[in-house]
């Protein structure tokens, strides 16, 4: 489904929520990030203001995937559009919204609320105080903008963890696979945790994916490290090159297609004379409905080329018509190729 946002530059300069709003949905805007760059630049307290109304955009959303939420939310963000000439100071109005909302909706006492600080006081980045989960089903995509402007990608089934966003920028991915576009900041270290190792940056764009037996980095631009805390390890990973360790054996680093490894944001996968299994497996990992090989000889069938994530019948409908495998219909639902 695509999703629309008002037209925020009707009048006046966006504030902090209109903001959050429009990276929520334009997160591969390039021309949006230089504006917003250019807006955090121009006032120290902007900052600020962003990082209040991210953290509450994100606790509102992590409440419920309710169809009255997703409402209410809808309904905020077209209430945002149109308050263009209330300049009330941004953290404030935020937070009265999100209140205004949750007492609403029935949601119990007020889950989070963010007070504009002194004109005396120092900025100082708000530090998170609870976690925020963040899930996607199989088949579902999710884009997630953090409360320091960096933007989180969820791959199918997976889980992501926000467990601090202060002087620390600390996330952990439980299961899946994420892809992170970090925002610059040398002195806040933005670290992702992932089957007990972490991924360390200060502004650069990198994949991490857990399978059974199988974890893997892939990096894309900037520089990450690598560490293995418990086997005192560590490597450092320049753009192009991919990390990754199957159950009991040693790191293996090598030069990888990285934009191929990370087409599954674009709703599609890419694979390069690799065997029909391993396809099959990777399309299985986007589907309900999943494909079972039986037939060693259709299995190591190499093939290349970009398959749409979801699309099981039409994958195996080509693989039917090309004479690569027979298809049958095997017990509830599961879809069995066979030699042709």
């Amino acid at each position: 489904m695509r999703h629309t946002v008002p037209n925020l530059a009707s009048s006046g300069e966006p504030d902090a929520a209109e903001w959050v709003a429009r990276l929520q949905h334009r997160p591969n805007d390039l021309g949006l990030r230089r504006d917003f760059d250019s807006w955090l630049k121009a006032d120290p307290a902007n900052k600020d203001a962003y990082a209040s109304a991210s953290d509450a955009w994100a606790r509102l959303g992590a409440l419920s995937d309710e169809p009255e939420i997703l409402a209410a939310r809808a309904r905020l963000k077209a209430d945002l559009a149109a308050d263009q000439k209330r300049r009330a100071r941004p953290q404030m109005r935020w937070a009265a919204a999100v209140a205004a909302l949750v007492t609403a909706g029935g949601f119990g006492t007020a889950l989070w609320l963010a007070t504009a600080p002194s004109d005396h006081a120092p900025a100082v980045a708000p530090a998170q105080t609870a976690q925020v989960v963040y899930r996607t089903g199989v088949g579902e995509q999710k884009i997630i903008t953090l409360a320091d402007g960096s933007i989180a990608t969820l791959s199918t089934d997976s889980v992501l963890r926000v467990t601090e966003m202060g002087a620390r920028r600390a996330l952990t991915l439980d299961r899946g696979e994420a892809f992170f576009q970090v925002a610059k900041n040398p002195h806040r270290p933005f670290v992702v945790t992932a089957d007990g190792r972490t991924v360390t940056a200060l502004g650069t764009a990198f994949n991490v994916r857990i399978d059974p037996g199988k974890w893997s980095v892939s990096l894309l631009e900037g520089k990450i490290r690598v560490a293995d805390p418990a086997a005192h390890n560590s490597v450092d990973l320049l753009p192009g090159s991919r990390l990754e360790q199957q159950a009991g054996s040693t790191w293996a680093v090598a030069a990888a297609d990285v934009a191929a490894l990370t087409s599954w944001r674009d709703g599609s996968v890419t694979f390069d004379n690799q065997p029909l299994a391993d396809i099959v497996g990777e399309l299985n990992r986007y589907s309900v409905r999943k494909i079972r090989i039986d037939s060693p000889r259709v299995a190591a069938t190499p093939m290349s080329g970009r398959f749409k994530t979801g699309d099981v019948a039409g994958f195996v409908d080509a693989l039917s018509a090309y004479g690569a495998a027979k298809v049958k219909t095997g017990q509830a639902g599961e879809i069995v190729l066979v030699a042709p």
